[in-house]
């Protein structure tokens, strides 16, 4: 597969993944325990930089640095989530479940940002 359509693909990804973040938001904080309030800021922040890095991935997909900044996201996204988990939470498993799948899209976005990185410089 070419850098080009790696980086559609994680961009085109990460637009979805945001815009469901901003619209679901305060359902999400809601299901995962953090509230309607504090869940909803933190899931339309994340979409909101979902769909910022979407769109430069987009308008740059053979650069893997969308994706890497894609990577680094997670990384905080995982934090936010470890604090939701650590404190006293009736809806700590759906959090947990967050963070697994949060954990797996963060080891696609560093394979991708790889796999972009290795291609553009074959390609040199």
């Amino acid at each position: 597969m070419e850098a080009k359509t790696i980086g559609s693909a994680i961009g085109a990804t990460s637009l979805a993944f945001g815009i469901t973040d901003i619209l679901a938001g305060k359902r999400f904080g809601r299901g995962i325990g953090a509230g309607a309030v504090e869940g909803g800021t933190l899931f339309r922040t994340v979409g909101t930089r979902e769909v910022v890095t979407g769109a430069i991935g987009l308008a740059f997909p053979s650069s893997s640095i969308p994706v890497w900044t894609r990577f680094a996201a997670d990384i905080a996204d995982m934090a936010a989530l470890g604090s939701v988990i650590a404190r006293p939470n009736p809806k700590r498993a759906m959090a947990v479940t967050a963070l697994a799948i949060v954990a797996g899209v963060a080891l696609m976005d560093f394979l991708a940002a790889r796999a972009i990185d290795r291609r553009t410089r074959a390609a040199a």
